[in-house]
């Protein structure tokens, strides 16, 4: 080959290559499977998006700059799948709201979520976070330390990697396949995880067995923690977080989980009920020292745990195969239902315990001990309703555990 006919060929090729990636992100810029650029959105070929399985904290940060919402909710996956911004409780909100929940995280992420989105000039109106009593557990024998290697990625560098990359092409490439799809895994605009291959899922194995299969996972991570203290910091990293909200004049609304009542016995076999307890009077001591020094600040603590009808729902039997489950995906994933009625308590917060069919029990010093009270009725009444439950647990803390998953 001449030197001119090599040029000529390493012409082509660089040509070749270089419309081939151009070509490659404008497909991926068209069809948008992150919902990040908008230059395209039509019924049937991309309206419904893929759920986010990287840069999941990006991406929602994205979305939020672009939303500018009112109000947001942070929290893990039990608030990604469990409250909409769309649920007829925040019909009187003034702009939209989105769900920045995101599975498998700590408070650590929704305090940088906030602190992004401030620093951006975003400032919601009013923050929901749940709570996880579970992240606060220390592990009784503490795990190796782990040097975290850095990604080596400038910042920013998601932003072409969700543009040009194999990962963005094949997540392109299923976009319009799951428009129908009743069992594929999504995101809604809004950002909430409508949970269709977890209903799939269900359906698939009955419900029985993805109750069961969630509780021993459960229990073989529970009966790993410490029974004496909690996680170094976390609460110092609570009331950081509660006045870096109240300095935006946040209306603050802090939601304990509804935990199915399978969970609580699970906190009850692993002997993590006194510091559930505990954890919850800490919670509200963090609250009331962060408006003893703000005294301006809006917070609230919203205790949706305990052993009532909601959370006491009936799990079907295993030769109920085909039966389904009003308020609950298993025992640490409540269905979306539940979430709105949760929501609903929460935006019309009223002192006192629940009455008339509401659901949860706003905490306060003066209402700590009525609340135990309530929980302990609660689970008298759970137990007559439902003994094969609490009989369940007794017996898979009678026998060793596999290891547990890492996600919530």
């Amino acid at each position: 080959m001449t030197r001119p006919s090599y040029r000529r060929y390493l012409s082509t090729l660089m040509l070749v290559l270089l419309s081939c990636a151009c070509l490659v992100c404008a497909f991926v810029y068209i069809v948008d499977p992150y919902n990040l650029y908008g230059a395209v959105r039509r019924e049937n070929f991309n309206a419904v998006k893929p759920g986010l399985s990287r840069y999941q904290s990006q991406i929602k940060h994205a979305h939020a700059l672009r939303l500018q919402p009112s109000f947001i909710i942070l929290g893990n996956s039990r608030a990604e799948m469990g409250f909409d911004p769309r649920a007829a409780a925040f019909g009187a909100m003034q702009g939209d709201g989105y769900n920045m929940g995101i599975p498998g995280t700590a408070m650590a992420m929704a305090i940088s979520q906030f602190a992004q989105l401030t620093q951006a000039g975003i400032k919601p109106g009013t923050v929901i976070v749940g709570i996880e009593f579970i992240d606060f557990l220390k592990p009784a024998v503490a795990p190796p330390v782990r040097t975290e290697a850095s990604s080596g990625h400038v910042p920013g560098f998601w932003r072409f990697d969700a543009l040009f990359s194999l990962a963005s092409v094949k997540d392109a490439v299923k976009t319009p396949f799951i428009q129908h799809d009743r069992a594929a895994f999504t995101i809604a605009p809004s950002g909430l995880n409508p949970a269709l291959d977890y209903g799939a899922h269900a359906v698939r194995d009955g419900y029985y067995k993805v109750f069961k299969h969630r509780a021993q996972k459960s229990a073989a991570r529970f009966v790993k923690m410490s029974k004496a203290d909690f996680a170094d910091g976390d609460f110092q990293a609570m009331h950081d977080f509660l006045v870096a909200m109240s300095a935006t004049q946040a209306d603050i609304k802090l939601v304990i989980y509804p935990y199915h009542a399978q969970m609580l016995t699970l906190f009850e076999g692993a002997g993590l009920w006194p510091l559930f307890e505990e954890w919850k009077q800490q919670v509200v001591l963090e609250v009331a020292s962060v408006k003893k020094q703000y005294p301006s600040a809006r917070i609230s603590v919203t205790d949706f745990s305990g052993f009532g009808p909601y959370n006491c729902e009936p799990i079907p039997a295993q030769q109920q195969r085909h039966a389904s489950t009003r308020w609950y995906w298993e025992a640490g994933h409540f269905k979306r239902a539940l979430g709105d009625i949760v929501m609903q308590r929460v935006m019309t917060q009223k002192d006192g315990a629940p009455v008339d069919g509401q659901f949860g029990m706003l905490l306060t010093g003066a209402t700590l001990a009525a609340n135990r009270d309530r929980i302990a009725a609660e689970r008298s009444a759970c137990v007559a309703a439902q003994p094969d439950m609490f009989l369940f647990s007794k017996k898979l803390f009678a026998r060793p555990l596999e290891d547990a998953p890492t996600d919530k």
